[in-house]
């Protein structure tokens, strides 16, 4: 069985990742936090989906909730545009919720 979420969190990664090279100009240290913590995403809900997860995929949400809350901060802080910022936070959080339903879904 392929799951979609996780062609979408490569998507994912991939914007992030091209923001975070924008980003580092004007603040390496939240850049380098957001790509690992974006790394973190992929690489956790691939570990926590897998039919013989150990545990469900809830580091992988935490992880998309702080590179959510970094994505606000650099904008916030004006190294992103804010229309740019609101797309990958929707784009994220529609990762994270999707994580979230396959987590709890009916056990």
């Amino acid at each position: 069985m392929k799951l979609r979420i996780l062609d979408d969190i490569v998507t994912t990664v991939g914007a992030i990742h091209r923001l975070c090279r924008i980003v580092a100009r004007q603040d390496a240290d939240l850049a380098k936090q957001m790509r690992r913590a974006m790394n973190s995403v992929g690489l956790n809900a691939g570990e926590g989906l897998l039919p013989a997860a150990i545990a469900p995929p809830e580091s992988a949400m935490n992880s998309g909730r702080e590179v959510i809350l970094g994505l606000r901060i650099a904008g916030a802080a004006g190294y992103l545009e804010p229309a740019r910022v609101a797309r990958e936070v929707d784009n994220l959080d529609r990762v994270v919720a999707t994580l979230y339903k396959l987590a709890y879904r009916s056990r």
